[in-house]
This record gives C-alpha cells, structure tokens and sequence, in this order.
C-alpha cells in the first residue's frame, strides 16, 4: 500500500504534497509528516524536484493557516472552542492553548508545526489576539518551511534506508488506513 501511494507521490509529486498538507493543516487527519519523509526519499533518488515538494507543502500550510487565521478574526473564541471540542477536555485545551499563546507569542506559529494539535489551532488563535497579518505571516512562514524542509531533509538524508522500510510497512499499512478511516469517520461524526 505505501508503495501505491510512493507511485502516486513520484507521479503526481507536488500536488499529492500539497493536497495532503492542506488538509491536515485544516484539522483533518491526514498524515502530512510521513508523506513529506516519502517526498525527501522521492528527491534523494531523483524523482522529485526539492523546489516543488517544498514549495507545495510551504504554499498549502499557509493557504489553510491563512484560512484559520481570517477566522479567528472574524468569529474570535467560538472557532477555537470548534477546534477544541475533540479533546478530552474542551475547556482545559482552550485555556492551554490561549497560555501557550500569550507567553510564547507569535513565536508559538513556529513550533505550533511540531505539536500534534496545535499546529491547527495556533493560526485562529492568532486571529483571535490580533496578531498583525505581516507578523502573522513571517512566523508562520517560518514554522512552514522548518516543518515541511526537515521533513523532507529526513527523507532526502536517509533515502536508501527508508524505501526497505517502506517494503516493511506494506504489511501494518493496511491496519493504519482503516484506524484512519474510523478516525475521519468519528471526527466528522463529531
């Protein structure tokens, strides 16, 4: 299975990238980290341009991010408590996420990529404490070439070691996609 989806990423490069990174950046659950190693091994052996893959997986991170952002200004608190609502608890993860914000400040936009949840909800948080859009867009920018460029730079680095691994996934892959079904599933049940 991950070698199908290797093909398509060999063939289809920078729009699987994209559109892959876009929709877990909008909250889907959609694994982008594992895809950008796939890009980074694609590049190492040629198939994939480093240009492309990074400026795909850069564009879509500030396309949805752009997106939260807008809406956190323009709906405030009740888009983070959106956000928030699949956690276990709701009102703890709103006021956690509101500290991080407040003592890191925009500075959180960059690391916000490497926390699990909070890369989805620190742009509308942004929004919604009137971070300024040049602010706003020279941190995420930032946060978005880190996260995608070593996410890439993994893949490229260890190329030849990752396409026997990936011979090894093809037997857990299939129980991956079906807990990622029955996630998508229940969060838009949610």
């Amino acid at each position: 299975m991950m070698e199908s989806l290797t093909n398509m990423l060999a063939q289809h490069g920078a729009l699987v990238l994209f559109a892959v990174v876009f929709a877990e950046q909008v909250g889907l659950p959609f694994p982008a980290l594992p895809l950008l190693v796939a890009g980074g091994v694609l590049v190492g052996t040629g198939h994939l341009a480093w240009s492309s893959a990074l400026g795909a997986a850069i564009l879509a991170t500030l396309m949805a991010d752009a997106i939260w952002y807008l809406a956190g200004q323009w709906r405030g608190r009740p888009v983070l408590s959106l956000l928030c609502r699949i956690a276990l608890e709701p009102d703890a993860c709103v006021r956690r996420t509101e500290d991080f914000f407040l003592r890191h400040g925009p500075k959180s936009l960059i690391v916000a990529k490497f926390i699990p949840g909070l890369s989805t909800i620190a742009p509308p948080l942004a929004g919604i404490v009137g971070l300024s859009v040049p602010l706003f867009l020279l941190y995420d920018t930032l946060g978005a070439l880190l996260w995608a460029g070593s996410g890439l730079e993994f893949g490229y680095a260890f190329s030849g070691q990752i396409e026997q691994a990936f011979a090894y996934s093809e037997q857990v892959m299939p129980a991956l996609l079906l807990t990622m079904v029955f996630l998508l599933a229940g969060f838009v049940s949610l």
